[in-house]
């Protein structure tokens, strides 16, 4: 099990041509058992479907036999707006995803059901998604 402080990243996705990707990069914290980060939901469709939210939740350990250990992360993302500072109140912003991950007590694999906002305002469910860490080198690498 790791503990502090600590950055993950998945790819979420059932595997079937077609389906959405859901990839996820969170920042863990295990002495609040907090999740915070972004997330990027993709598909290949016309138009292309592409949600970013910003995502925040929690995570419990669940232990069915003494020696299986498991770890439920749930989630809501929300739209990445970016207000003016000093703007004031904005307007109630109502979440775009929502994210359900069981994971090994590693933190590298596991399963998830994740749901999201199409551009008609009505929710979309998959379940039986496979979640695999992404190599965390290979994601640094990127960014430069």
């Amino acid at each position: 099990m790791k503990t502090g402080l600590f950055i993950v990243s998945y790819n979420i996705t059932t595997g079937l041509a077609g389906a959405p990707n859901f990839e996820v990069h969170l920042t863990v914290s295990t002495p609040t058992k907090e999740v915070n980060g972004m997330g990027h939901i993709t598909q290949a469709t016309n138009p292309p479907l592409e949600i970013i939210s910003k995502i925040s939740g929690d995570f419990t350990y669940m232990t069915v036999m003494p020696n299986s250990t498991h770890i439920l992360v749930t989630a809501q993302g929300y739209p990445n707006i970016q207000w003016p500072p000093n703007a004031g109140i904005g307007p109630v912003i109502l979440p775009n995803s929502k994210l359900r991950m069981v994971l090994e007590d590693n933190w590298q694999s596991g399963t998830a059901s994740f749901s999201y906002v199409d551009s008609q305002g009505n929710w979309i469910d998959i379940t039986n998604a496979k979640v695999e860490a992404i190599n965390q080198n290979a994601f640094a690498e990127n960014l430069n």
